[in-house]
């Protein structure tokens, strides 16, 4: 069993999350973690090993919150499943553009960044794409269930990926600066095309 952690761990995750989100993985030195977080650099070191160690916890947790919030917005909808939709990205759109600071998706970002580099990177967001498009293809399953909606059993997991998809997108279009009446004029939309493709 590894020693306990002298200090506060999701308070410096939290620090750690909103320099490399805002700075990136480059231009976020251990040091300046060190002096936001209040956290020595060696119990940092200790603790993860390297920048890099730091970086992989910070951007797992980050991605785990991905998720939840896909389970929130769409799994636990009591609404229909056109309904849950729009409100997963009437979500994403509040949350992209509740800000000056037009910083996109700590995932997304570092793809880019960091992908060629660091494998590690694409493992965990491939699996927490991945595990929001199955949260979604849930819910358009028990809607087929239910017979709320009329869809091909081979149409569901697609239908589960585009809605991921189109959030994603609609996070990319908000980091250069398209505007929110835009962005909610796509998800609107985005729901209309929902209903299209549930044709069985």
């Amino acid at each position: 069993m590894g020693r306990p952690r002298s200090f506060d761990e999701q308070h410096l995750l939290d620090v750690a999350e909103d320099l490399f989100w805002s700075r990136g993985y480059e231009r976020t030195s251990i040091e300046l973690i060190a002096e936001r977080s209040g956290v020595a650099n060696g119990s940092l070191y200790s603790a993860y090993g390297s920048k890099l160690g730091l970086f992989l916890k910070t951007f797992e947790r980050y991605c785990d919150q991905r998720v939840e919030l896909v389970e929130n917005v769409i799994a636990d909808h009591a609404g229909s499943f056109e309904e849950a939709v729009v409100n997963y990205l009437d979500k994403i759109v509040r949350d992209c553009t509740s800000g000056a600071e037009r910083r996109g998706c700590l995932m997304l970002n570092s793809i880019g960044e960091l992908a060629a580099r660091f494998p590690d990177v694409v493992v965990v967001a491939s699996r927490t794409i991945e595990r929001m498009e199955n949260v979604v293809a849930a819910r358009v399953a028990e809607s087929v269930a239910t017979g709320e909606i009329d869809l091909a059993e081979d149409r569901i997991n697609p239908l589960g990926a585009h809605v991921v998809m189109v959030s994603q997108g609609l996070i990319q279009l908000s980091r250069v600066g398209v505007s929110a009446a835009r962005l909610q004029t796509l998800v609107e939309t985005s729901g209309r095309l929902s209903a299209l493709l549930r044709v069985a």
